[in-house]
């Protein structure tokens, strides 16, 4: 599904291109459904994505929003033209100071974010199978033959891009512990949201970002056996963390219904490949 011709006037519907598995792509896919802007998804298979992202932006990365303005790329340049072109944008606190601090913990959790996947995918590289799976959940069939047969390729190639070597893992899993704290001296039942009285962009972006090791029930895959199961023990250092099951709260009470939650769930359930 390519979008350029949806383009037109300011209101033209968003279409919004991600990975399945991204938890970046997650925070800007939870975003627009808290904020009830109505998007088209198209999910991207890794490596796959390489040129269409290219077209669409400076970076490979993933989410892209196609706007009336044309591409818009990385998660908070797109809350920003959130902000600008989809007002009201509740999900930014009109306040400047509330503004400024929600924006300030969006990038706070940005960072802790970025390390996540360089923790998670430290251990979940080595499961050939299991990556496979979360890849091509969306993939056509062609693709999904050439992910099998060439992931030793891909894994290296993406182990090498992220830079997995034990001083850098020991390095994102001390990133994510002090994320956990800054989380956990903000938050309690009587406060529950990071920045003022309501859910703001700093706890979509907490939250999603810390969804892979949280595992919440309401995402496909992070909260599915197949993901859980084989990061167990990656994720056990962090398993009786406050901040975690806050995490988990926030998806049971804010996140709703994921976009084709139950193929996703039959595509990691099925037969072994």
């Amino acid at each position: 599904m390519l979008d350029d011709d949806r383009r037109g006037g300011d209101e033209a519907r968003l279409v919004l291109y991600t990975f399945a598995l991204s938890h970046f792509s997650e925070k800007i896919r939870w975003t627009l459904g808290l904020a009830a802007l109505p998007f088209d998804e198209v999910m991207w298979t890794p490596f796959f994505h390489v040129l269409k992202a290219r077209t669409r932006g400076r970076a490979t990365t993933v989410p892209v929003l196609q706007t009336s303005d044309g591409p818009v790329q990385d998660s908070t340049r797109i809350l920003r033209w959130l902000e600008k072109h989809r007002a009201p944008f509740a999900l930014l606190p009109e306040a400047s100071a509330e503004r400024d601090e929600a924006l300030a913990v969006e990038a706070t959790f940005d960072d802790v974010g970025s390390q996540v996947v360089r923790y998670v995918y430290s251990e979940a590289l080595d499961q050939t199978e299991n990556v496979v799976r979360y890849w091509t959940v969306a993939a056509t069939p062609w693709e999904t033959r050439v992910v099998t047969r060439l992931f030793p390729v891909m894994r290296w190639i993406f182990r090498r891009k992220l830079g997995v070597s034990p001083s850098k893992v020991a390095r994102a899993k001390d990133t994510i512990d002090r994320g956990l704290s800054f989380l956990e001296e903000r938050v309690s039942l009587e406060k529950p949201y990071l920045v003022g009285e309501r859910l703001t962009v700093a706890d979509v972006t907490a939250a999603a970002l810390l969804a892979p090791l949280a595992c919440p029930n309401e995402h496909p895959i992070y909260g599915s056996a197949r993901y859980r199961d084989g990061l167990r023990s990656l994720v056990a250092p962090f398993a009786d963390r406050p901040g975690l099951a806050w995490v988990r709260e926030m998806y049971r009470r804010h996140r709703g219904t994921f976009p084709r939650a139950q193929e996703i769930r039959r595509k990691l359930d099925a037969a072994p490949m």
